[in-house]
């Protein structure tokens, strides 16, 4: 009896343990928390373009049939989110939103209906405008480049500035060619337009838009920052919100000609003493006869430190005042040497090599003693004047021009002696007559034409000859002026 009832017992608790130790036996298991899933394809659209938003729905309860979805969107500025759609989960869990459409950059995300707290994490989608370029050829120095962007409707309609970069096709140099205002030709299409001189037969032009649209559609936060104000090099995508096109032209041909040039050339070869030209070309070539060979600058080099002067006020955010302009007037308008050397002491041989080196001077050298005995290249020198624009600061540009236009005209011998009235000249000239050296440094400008010299010499038998060895080489290079 004792060994039989072993045996029926056994199987009995066996069970009973089985029964305790299964989930399902007493009370219900917790079920996992609902989650849902989300990606949307593509992530980034055009403007009018479609993408869809899909995912899944799993945990918790088994779904019921047509569980209900919304999908939100968060736009800028607000950040709060909003209904665009609703859709129904399959029994499955799987959901999807075949067609939406945006009209700018979103957030978004997917919500159960009734049940906020069951969402999906957000994920970002970006609108581009539409962009439409053209460029039609008008003939010799003439295209007309044209956009046409299709945006959201935010902020409001008033014109706005337009930039207008060039580029020469296979160059990342993009020149700055013209700005103009924009117009609405309706609401969420903005319109631009502009004729330019193409610099090459074929090119690639960005036109940058700063709009109020531009912060809520693009690439953020590239699409919001400010357009370039002067000419940049990019080898990829414009900086700021620009929008790209292609165009082809027939450029007018650069100034000087080369046939100016090689005259000039062959006009200083005649001259005695050691001599130097450099020319950089309405295309930005340089050229000329000995362009890298070194020169002391004499007072050529007080335009670096009226330079250097206005970018340390304007990295101290200062203006000009009286005891600046009492310097650098004087320093520039009759070359004064008491008023040059109380300005290098305010901004330190430091400065200017900074400065030279911002300006790619490939053979500047600073003085050993006072600093007219700076060195320099005719070559530096004529890049260092057609870097002007960028390198004045530029609440500062307007007085700098009236400074360098304006000197006096007993010192105003050389380019502006042979430039004026057809030219505006902006120069500096620099003598050391005990070393027979006379030099001088110009921006030449006429309508659309903007072209550099730089002549230096030294060993001349007198400072009249100095004078007019500057001005053959200016005569050579304006024989034939530009329509």
């Amino acid at each position: 009896m004792t060994r039989a009832r072993a045996g029926t017992l056994a199987p009995c608790l066996a069970l009973l343990i089985a029964l305790v130790a299964s989930p399902t036996a007493g009370a219900p298991a917790a079920s996992t928390p609902a989650e849902l899933s989300i990606s949307a394809t593509p992530q980034e659209i055009t403007l009018g373009g479609g993408l869809s938003v899909s995912g899944h729905l799993a945990g918790g309860e088994p779904a019921a049939p047509a569980t209900p979805l919304e999908l939100q969107a968060s736009t800028f500025p607000s950040g709060k989110f909003r209904t665009i759609a609703r859709a129904a989960a399959s029994p499955d869990g799987s959901y999807a939103f075949p067609a939406v459409k945006l009209e700018a950059d979103a957030h978004l995300r997917v919500v159960v209906e009734g049940s906020p707290a069951i969402m999906s994490p957000p994920v970002g989608v970006i609108v581009d405008p539409t962009v439409s370029t053209r460029a039609v050829s008008l003939g010799g120095g003439r295209t007309h480049l044209t956009v046409r962007l299709g945006h959201a409707s935010y902020g409001d309609s008033q014109p706005v500035s337009a930039r207008w970069f060039v580029a020469a096709r296979g160059s990342d140099l993009f020149r700055l060619v013209a700005i103009t205002p924009t117009r609405e030709l309706e609401r969420g299409l903005t319109f631009a337009d502009t004729t330019i001189d193409p610099p090459s037969a074929r090119f690639s032009y960005r036109v940058c838009v700063n709009a109020p649209w531009t912060e809520v559609m693009g690439r953020q936060p590239a699409a919001s920052a400010p357009c370039p104000q002067a000419d940049y090099r990019s080898p990829g995508p414009g900086p700021g919100p620009s929008f790209e096109g292609d165009g082809e032209g027939v450029p007018v041909a650069a100034y000087p000609s080369s046939q100016s040039i090689a005259a000039a050339e062959r006009f200083l070869s005649t001259r005695a003493g050691r001599t130097s030209f450099a020319v950089v070309d309405s295309l930005g070539h340089l050229s000329g006869a000995r362009v890298h060979e070194h020169f002391q600058t004499a007072s050529v080099v007080k335009v670096m430190m009226l330079v250097a002067y206005l970018q340390k006020l304007s990295a101290e955010h200062r203006g000009l005042d009286s005891s600046d302009t009492a310097l650098l007037y004087p320093m520039i308008h009759i070359s004064d040497n008491g008023a040059a050397s109380a300005v290098f002491a305010k901004v330190g041989a430091a400065a200017l090599v900074r400065l030279a080196r911002e300006a790619g001077m490939a053979d500047y050298a600073p003085a050993v003693g006072w600093w007219a005995f700076t060195q320099t290249s005719a070559a530096d020198q004529a890049r260092f004047f057609l870097s002007l624009d960028e390198l004045i600061p530029a609440q500062f540009y307007a007085y700098a021009r009236s400074l360098l236009s304006g000197i006096e005209p007993s010192q105003s011998w050389g380019v502006p002696a042979v430039a004026r009235p057809q030219w505006r000249v902006f120069f500096k000239t620099g003598a050391l007559p005990s070393e027979g050296l006379f030099n001088e440094a110009a921006r030449l400008e006429r309508g659309g034409v903007t072209f550099t010299i730089a002549v230096f010499t030294d060993g001349d038998p007198s400072m009249d000859y100095g004078e007019q060895t500057i001005e053959g080489v200016a005569a050579a290079l304006l024989a034939h002026t530009p329509g």
